[in-house]
């Protein structure tokens, strides 16, 4: 197999993949944090079920928001290959243009 002198740009868009197949916990993490500190604050002010549900809506939302940026950028970042020339045939070797011998 013959390398591109362009390897990195195939290093570089495995790399962004990588990170762009993580980018859905970003709302899970946010959502559990906003959960624990919800329970937190909760515990603290007396306010049972109030601030955990407030502080979820809220990191459910940002954890949207900041995935979808984060997918955004990622993507932007992306390198396009050009795709290698077809190769010509040579033509002395071309045995459509002779004809099938009996």
């Amino acid at each position: 197999m013959k390398t591109s002198g362009r390897w990195w740009i195939r290093a570089w868009n495995l790399a962004l993949a990588g990170a762009l197949s993580q980018i859905g916990f970003i709302p899970v993490v946010a959502v559990v944090g906003a959960m624990l500190c919800g329970l937190w604050l909760d515990l603290r002010l007396g306010t049972r079920p109030v601030l955990t549900a407030a502080c979820m809506i809220t990191g459910a939302a940002l954890g949207l928001v900041v995935m979808v940026r984060a997918a955004m950028t990622a993507a932007s970042q992306f390198r396009m290959e050009r795709p290698p020339k077809p190769e010509k045939p040579e033509q002395g070797s071309s045995r459509s243009s002779e004809e099938p011998s009996s």
